[in-house]
């Protein structure tokens, strides 16, 4: 067998980060949530106040996932869940602050 597919098996056997999937899982509702929102044309102001609760089961999953990761680290709960919420919010704060370029040049996340 060649060191490639060696290499390769190996990756495959190799257990995804369950943060970086729960992360993955949130954008993909994000961009699901986006998408629709342009598509139903909503104004920004809507938007903006819509997606602080848009995805709730995926944020919650990541924020739980971040807090468990930073506190195996050392890390103390109330740090870990501040963390976690900061970066959500990062996170979220993102589409929001591109939803207006979408909406302006009629264009979607992921097309």
């Amino acid at each position: 067998m060649s060191l490639t597919a060696m290499i390769a098996m190996a990756m495959t056997m190799v257990a995804a980060d369950p943060v970086d999937t729960a992360r993955k899982e949130f954008n993909d509702c994000l961009v699901k949530f986006t998408n629709e929102s342009l598509d139903a044309k909503k104004p920004q102001s809507d938007f903006t106040k819509e997606s602080a609760t848009a995805c709730p089961a995926e944020k919650a999953k990541l924020v739980e996932l971040m807090v468990k990761a930073e506190m195996q680290y050392g890390g103390k709960k109330d740090e870990a869940e501040s963390y976690a919420n900061d970066e959500t919010q990062m996170i979220i704060d993102s589409y929001v602050g591109s939803y207006g370029d979408f909406m302006a040049s009629n264009t979607r996340h992921g097309k």
